[in-house]
């Protein structure tokens, strides 16, 4: 689901970082870790035309002097070239347009160069707030140049010193630095890139799919809101620059246009991803669903199966019971008789048996032999005779009494 538009924002995303690096102007960013010194001279030059930075010597906050060399660079130079170009451009003005420098800053120091400019439109008013600049940004501060190349100069661009004291990363006295451009602009490349590998991944390996796609969601969620982060201080910055007191109306918008372009190809992947997992839980969750439900059905038709079709051991043991309903009274009798107990002639018999065995087993198999009469058997087992012994015996003397009356008739 989510191939198609990874390939689609992440190949605009790369198209935005391409056109960016390509088109942005020139710049120069230098850290400085205090004021620069009083005597230092600072030139800046295309090769057609040299400026020289004008500012105000500070020996307590690096924040200040950065503000004195963005504020005169601006105002000096920056807004009157940028006038006499929109004017050439306006038909009111002969003659070819000229290239400029501007600059600005970052951090504490970039939020009190905003709040002199709103100050300058506050002047006399109780919103005009007075900055403590001798305590911002005093032991750092950052100190950007950008260049304008409307005259089309060959260059190359640079700033030069015959001092650079307090200048991070600087050269030898004499020597220059050298304008370029800033590979930041190519993050939107780099993370549309990375979102079309992570569609590719996750299309190679799908067992590891839901990995992927987690890891690839988190990329454009930390992307998202480091981009979504400087879009207004980006859009701030430039205003700025247009408004008074500046009016740098040919100040490039390209920066915070990429911002925004980018957050907003992000923020568009991130929804879809969200869709596409609760999309993706859904479509389990039925799936399960379904599974559990055929399952049930499988089931229900075994049980209706089994109980149509009974088992042959229930046939079995029905026919056994029919068999033993039909017996007739006589096989009963029968089973009675196989049940009693036997009989001391059938004990007898056993005993007789026992007799036949061979002489070795001892003198207690000889002893065995020996006949018992049924009292002294019955005695040394310790029961009395069987009931039907004693119902003959009964018997007897009944008909032996009866044929003693019919004499004596």
């Amino acid at each position: 689901m989510l191939k198609i538009p990874s390939f689609i924002l992440g190949g605009i995303l790369i198209l935005t970082g391409l056109v960016s690096y390509l088109v942005q102007d020139p710049s120069l960013s230098i850290k400085l870790s205090g004021p620069w010194a009083s005597d230092a001279e600072f030139v800046l030059s295309d090769g057609d035309q040299e400026v020289m930075l004008d500012f105000m010597p500070s020996d307590e906050s690096a924040g200040e002097n950065v503000w004195w060399i963005v504020h005169k660079l601006n105002e000096g130079h920056a807004k009157n070239v940028s006038k006499d170009n929109y004017a050439r451009k306006a038909g009111r003005m002969e003659g070819d347009p000229q290239s400029f420098w501007y600059a600005s800053s970052s951090g504490d120091t970039l939020g009190g160069l905003l709040q002199e400019s709103e100050n300058y439109s506050n002047a006399g008013t109780e919103n005009y707030e007075s900055i403590p600049w001798p305590e911002i940004d005093v032991e750092k501060a950052k100190l950007r140049f950008i260049y304008n190349n409307k005259g089309g100069a060959d260059g190359p661009v640079t700033l030069s010193s015959n001092n650079w004291e307090n200048v991070l990363n600087a050269p030898e006295p004499g020597e220059s630095l050298e304008f370029g451009k800033s590979w930041t602009a190519l993050i939107p490349g780099i993370l549309g890139l990375l979102l079309i590998l992570f569609a590719i991944g996750a299309e190679k390996a799908p067992n590891a799919k839901k990995h992927i796609m987690h890891f690839a969601v988190l990329v454009g969620l930390l992307g998202f809101l480091s981009i979504a982060g400087k879009v207004v201080g980006a859009f701030a910055e430039m205003s700025w620059w247009r408004n008074e007191p500046y009016q740098i109306y040919e100040a490039s918008s390209l920066k915070p246009t990429s911002m925004l372009l980018s957050a907003g190809l992000l923020l568009i992947y991130i929804i879809l991803c969200v869709v596409s997992f609760v999309t993706a839980r859904k479509e389990m969750a039925a799936q399960a669903a379904r599974d559990a439900a055929k399952k049930a059905a499988v089931l229900k038709k075994v049980s209706k199966r089994v109980d149509a079709v009974e088992p042959s051991d229930t046939k079995e043991e029905k026919v056994k019971d029919s068999e033993s309903k039909n017996e007739p009274a006589k096989d009963k009798d029968k089973k009675l008789d196989a049940d009693k107990p036997a009989s001391p002639d059938k004990k007898d018999s056993e005993k007789s048996n026992d007799d036949k065995k061979p002489a070795s087993q001892g003198s207690e198999s000889s002893k065995m032999t020996q006949p018992k009469s049924d009292s002294d058997s019955a005695k040394q087992e310790g029961t009395s005779p069987p009931a039907a012994d004693n119902k003959k015996q009964g018997s007897d003397q009944d008909s032996a009494s009866s044929s003693g009356e019919k004499e004596t008739k």
